[in-house]
C-alpha cells in the first residue's frame, strides 16, 4: 500500500524569520527524515530562505498576485492577506496531493485564523498557541486595538464557528498554549476530544548532542535577541542594564520598528558603552556566541512558546524571563529566573538583581543551567517533540524509513 503523501501547510519558514518560520523549518526537515513522501507549501517570501533545499525536497510556493500585493499594502484589508493565502493553497492542493492524503496546517499558530483547507483529505491543524495577552499590570503597553481584540475573541470565535466551522472538520488539533488555546477552541465550537495537548516546538539534534556549557568566575556578559516588537519587552532588559553593576554590558541581536526607539533610550540612559545593538545574526552563529555569556535576557510580554529559550536552556545558558505565557511553561523556578509581571518598576528591578546575582556567582548560573539542561534533554529534542504531533496522523511503522525513539 503506497504511503499517504503529507502537506505541511505553513505561511512561513525558514531561519531568519522568527521563531514560526524557524518551527515550521526545523518540522519540514524533521518530518523528511522519518517520512517518504512530504511537500512544504508555504509563500514566496520564503524562496531565499529555502533555496538550498529545493533540489533535494518537495517546496511549493505561493507567489504573490495583484490582489496579495494590494492587500498587503492596505492598511485596512492586510487582515485579509492569510485568508487569500490559504485561498490559493486550496487551489493547489489538489494539483499535487491525491484525496486522503495528509494536510498539516502549521503556522499560524493563531486559533482564531481561518485555514479554508479542501475537502476529501485527512485535516491536522497546529500546534496551535494563541490567545495570548500582555500581564496586567502591562496592559497600558498593548495598545487599544488590540485590547478590544482580545475581549472580543470569544465573541468572534463562536460567531465564525457559526458562520465558518471549518476548525470541526479537522480530524486533530494540536494545542501548545494551554488552557488560553484550548478555551478560544472551545468557542469556536472545537470539542475537547478533538485537541491533543503538545510541546510546541523541538531542538536540532546538533543543538542537542552540544555538551552543557560550564560557569565559572564572574562574567559580565548578557544577550537578548528577536524582532524588535514592543512585546518582546527589550527595553525592560536595557533599563535593568542601567540598575545593575556598572561593569555589566548586553549585547543586543535582531532587529524591527523598535530599533530606533530603543537605542534612543539606550543613549538616554548613558549605556552606550554598555548595550551594543549587532543587527540581525544567522540563527547557528548566534547559538554559538550564546555560549560566551552568562545569561540570556527574555523579558517578553506576550511569548507564545519561546524556542531561543528552548535553545538556551539546552546549551546551559541561565534565562531571565516572566512568569507568563510560554517561559512559564517550559521552565521552573530550579531551572531560570522566573520574574512575576507585576509592572514595569518592579520588573525591571528583579531583572537588574539577577543579573547582578547571576554575574557573581558561577554556582547558580551552574545550578540553573543544570537543571534547565535536564528538563530541556527531558522534553525538546524534536526526537521527542514529532512522535507526538505525527502520532494523530494514524501512519504505520512501515510507512516510515525508520522508528522515531
Amino acid at each position: 500500500m503506497a504511503e499517504p503523501q503529507i502537506v505541511v501547510v505553513s505561511t512561513n519558514a525558514g531561519q531568519a524569520m522568527g521563531g514560526e518560520a524557524i518551527k515550521a523549518y526545523q518540522f519540514f526537515i524533521e518530518l523528511n527524515k522519518v517520512a517518504e513522501r512530504v511537500t512544504l507549501v508555504t509563500h514566496e517570501r520564503c524562496r531565499d530562505q529555502l533555496a538550498h533545499l529545493q533540489e533535494t525536497h518537495d517546496i511549493r510556493l505561493i507567489e504573490d498576485d495583484w490582489i496579495m500585493v494590494c492587500l498587503w499594502r492596505s492598511r485596512i484589508l492586510r487582515f485579509l492577506v492569510s485568508p487569500y493565502f490559504h485561498m490559493q493553497v486550496r487551489r493547489l492542493v489538489p494539483s499535487i496531493a491525491a484525496s486522503g492524503s495528509i494536510l498539516h496546517y502549521l503556522c499560524p499558530i493563531s486559533p482564531v485564523a481561518n485555514r479554508l483547507p479542501p475537502r476529501g483529505y485527512k485535516l491536522i491543524l497546529g500546534p496551535l498557541n494563541g490567545n495570548i495577552t500582555y500581564p496586567s499590570g502591562f496592559s497600558a503597553r498593548e495598545g487599544m486595538k488590540a485590547r478590544l481584540r482580545q475581549r472580543a475573541q470569544v465573541v468572534v470565535q463562536k460567531v465564525l464557528g457559526k458562520l465558518w466551522p471549518e476548525k470541526k472538520r479537522f480530524d486533530t488539533i494540536l494545542v501548545s498554549g494551554f488552557e488560553r488555546t484550548r478555551a478560544s477552541l472551545r468557542a469556536a465550537g472545537c470539542p475537547p476530544d478533538q485537541m491533543v495537548d503538545v510541546c510546541d516546538s523541538g531542538l536540532t539534534d546538533d543543538t542537542v548532542i552540544e555538551p552543557r556549557m560550564t560557569h565559572t568566575g564572574r562574567n559580565t556578559r548578557f544577550i537578548c535577541s528577536g524582532r524588535f516588537i514592543d512585546y518582546k519587552g527589550i527595553d525592560l532588559a536595557i533599563r535593568a542594564i542601567a540598575r545593575a553593576n556598572p561593569d555589566v554590558t548586553l549585547d543586543v541581536f535582531g532587529d524591527g520598528e523598535m530599533g530606533g526607539a530603543w537605542k534612543a533610550l539606550s543613549e538616554e540612559l548613558g549605556l552606550t558603552d554598555r548595550v551594543s545593538f549587532h543587527g540581525w545574526c544567522p540563527h547557528e552563529e548566534l547559538l554559538e556566541r550564546m555560549r560566551t555569556y552568562r545569561g540570556y535576557l527574555f523579558p517578553t510580554l506576550a511569548e507564545a512558546n519561546g524556542i531561543v529559550m528552548q535553545e538556551a536552556m539546552m546549551i546551559g545558558l541561565p534565562v531571565v524571563t516572566l512568569k507568563w505565557g510560554g517561559p512559564e511553561g517550559l521552565a521552573d523556578e530550579s531551572s531560570a529566573v522566573l520574574i512575576e509581571p507585576k509592572d514595569e518598576d518592579w520588573v525591571v528591578a528583579r531583572i537588574a538583581e539577577a543579573i547582578d546575582h547571576l554575574s557573581d556567582d558561577a554556582t547558580f548560573a551552574n545550578e540553573l543551567a543544570q537543571n534547565a539542561r535536564r528538563i530541556a534533554e527531558e522534553r525538546f529534542p524534536w526526537s521527542k517533540v514529532l512522535p507526538t504531533w505525527t502520532e494523530c496522523y494514524g501512519l504505520s511503522e512501515g510507512h516510515l524509513k525508520k522508528v522515531i525513539t
